[in-house]
């Protein structure tokens, strides 16, 4: 994603937006413990979040967001936690299947088998993978 330079303040969301790409803000979101990355669609006047995830640091999150592609990747990387509805799908997710790979609900590849949370993580470990929709 193209990050803004200097993101002004969102009113509604008291976080910065740092990039308007694929029909969205893209806003920081200060939260208690973390940050959030949310997807605000455009024209939403109410400011309901489509997407969001979770961050250790807000430097985390810009990172993540600098790299991220959305209209052909699923997901940033990075998070730890998805928050709100489901899955997001990018528009042209075949035009890089290797970023688009399934993941467990903090973010790890499941197919890697490696997530910081594999003793509690419902898709890793002894666990039987849960079935993410397609």
């Amino acid at each position: 994603m193209k990050l803004i330079e200097r993101p002004e303040p969102d009113p509604l969301w008291q976080g910065p937006v740092v990039a308007h790409e694929s029909r969205c803000r893209w806003i920081a979101i200060p939260m208690l413990f973390n940050h959030r990355l949310v997807c605000v669609p455009d024209g939403e006047r109410y400011g309901a979040a489509e997407y969001g995830w979770c961050y250790r640091s807000l430097a985390a999150l810009i990172a993540s967001a600098a790299v991220f592609e959305p209209d052909t990747q699923d997901e940033p990387l990075g998070w730890h936690k998805r928050a709100g509805g489901g899955l997001r799908r990018a528009p042209n997710r075949c035009q890089d299947p290797e970023h688009n790979r399934p993941r467990c609900v903090h973010g790890s590849y499941i197919d890697a088998g490696l997530c910081e949370h594999t003793s509690v993580c419902p898709d890793m470990g002894t666990h039987p993978p849960r079935m993410h929709p397609s």
